[in-house]
């Protein structure tokens, strides 16, 4: 079974508005996820998401949209035969590894602002 395509969304939950899920630490949070949904030549297709407090959800489905046209192509035999050349294969890339995954899109920004 090879990875074909991929579609991405952006999901979000308007929490902030009665304040569900807030603490001290994050007062208005409205819970959202970066939802990846991998397509194959098969009947199968691969789930993936990252969950986010809201702001910023738009850039880690920009990362997504990023790093998956690296899967299009692989099969899930060879992923799962080599996972840690897998893991390279997503984090090495010769233009994208200064941007992680010890990085973050913050600690960039920051940087520039």
């Amino acid at each position: 079974m090879k990875i074909t395509g991929f579609t991405t969304r952006d999901i979000r939950f308007e929490t902030s508005a009665h304040l569900d899920g807030s603490d001290a630490m994050n007062p208005d949070p409205d819970y959202s996820a970066a939802y990846l949904v991998l397509e194959t030549d098969g009947d199968h297709e691969g789930h993936g998401l990252t969950f986010t407090l809201g702001r910023g959800n738009e850039l880690c489905v920009a990362a997504i949209e990023t790093l998956a046209p690296c899967l299009v192509g692989m099969s899930l035999e060879e992923i799962a035969a080599d996972m840690a050349g897998f893991w390279r294969h997503l984090t090495g890339d010769s233009q994208l590894r200064w941007v992680g995954p010890e990085k973050g899109v913050m600690h960039l920004a920051t940087g520039a602002v």
